[in-house]
C-alpha cells in the first residue's frame, strides 16, 4: 500500500478524484475511459488488486477519505508533508497509514486529512505537534473537542469539572495550581453573620500546549461548526 499510496499523494489527479469514484474502483465498476482520463486511480486499482480482502477495502476507503482532503493544495507540498515526518524508524508515508490504522470512522479520516493539509500548508510546523494532534484525534470522541472553544488561549477559568471531563481526561485541559483565599475576621452586623471569611479556594482550568493547538486549528479542522 506503501507504494501506491507515494504515486496517489504526489499525482496532480489527486483534486479530480470523489469518494464516489473511489467506491466505484472497489466495486470493479470504473470502466477503461475513466481509468484513462483520470489515470491516478489505476494506482487505487492496483491496491484493490493486492489487498482484497473486505478489511482490506475499508482500508482503502479510509485512506482515500484522508488523502481527497489534500486534494486542493500542490503536489510539491503534499510530498513535503510525507518527507518531513521520515524518521530512521519509519517513512513519512508509513507513520500516516499507520496513523489512518487506528481512525475507526470515516468522519475521523476526513478530520485527520484536513490535519494533514495544515502541516503541509505550514500552519504546523513541528512534526511533534503534528503527532500529538494525530493522537487527540484517533482518542477523542469528536464531538467532545468543541469544549476547547470555551476557552482562550493563555486565560484560566473556572468550571464544573463535570461538564469537562471528557477533554480533561485527553489531557487538553488542566488545573492550575491554586491558593486558598486568606481567613480573615469578619464584620458580623448580625448574629447571623459569620465570624470569619475567606479561606475558599478558586479551581481554575486551562488548556495545555495541545489544547491550545487545537484551539488555534479547531475550525479548520472541523469547518462545520462553525457559526
Amino acid at each position: 500500500m506503501k507504494d501506491q499510496f507515494n504515486e496517489i499523494i504526489k499525482s496532480n489527479d489527486l483534486k479530480n478524484i470523489s469518494i464516489d469514484l473511489v467506491e466505484k474502483v472497489l466495486d470493479n465498476e470504473i470502466s477503461n475511459e475513466v481509468l484513462k482520463e483520470i489515470p491516478v486511480l489505476k494506482f487505487i486499482v492496483a491496491a484493490k488488486n493486492i489487498y482484497s480482502s473486505y478489511t482490506d477495502r475499508i482500508f482503502i476507503k479510509k485512506a482515500m477519505n484522508v488523502l481527497l482532503e489534500l486534494g486542493e493544495i500542490n503536489w510539491k507540498q503534499r510530498v513535503e508533508l510525507a518527507s518531513d515526518l521520515d524518521d530512521e524508524d519509519e517513512s513519512g508515508a508509513e507513520k500516516i497509514l499507520m496513523a489512518i490504522d487506528h481512525l475507526e470512522t470515516t468522519k475521523k479520516c476526513k478530520v485527520f486529512g484536513r490535519l494533514c493539509r495544515l502541516k503541509a500548508l505550514g500552519k504546523i510546523k513541528y512534526s511533534e505537534d503534528f503527532l500529538r494532534l494525530t493522537k487527540l484525534i484517533q482518542d477523542a470522541y469528536l464531538d467532545d473537542l468543541i469544549l476547547v472553544t470555551d476557552f482562550e488561549k493563555g486565560d484560566g477559568k473556572e468550571i464544573h469539572e463535570g461538564d469537562y471531563y471528557p477533554i480533561i481526561s485527553l489531557g487538553i485541559l488542566y488545573q492550575e495550581p491554586s491558593e486558598q483565599k486568606p481567613i480573615e475576621r469578619n464584620r458580623q452586623y448580625s448574629e447571623d453573620d459569620p465570624e470569619f471569611k475567606g479561606g475558599e479556594i478558586e479551581f481554575n482550568y486551562r488548556l495545555s500546549d495541545t489544547g491550545e493547538m487545537l484551539l488555534e486549528h479547531y475550525y479548520e479542522l472541523f469547518p462545520e461548526d462553525k457559526i
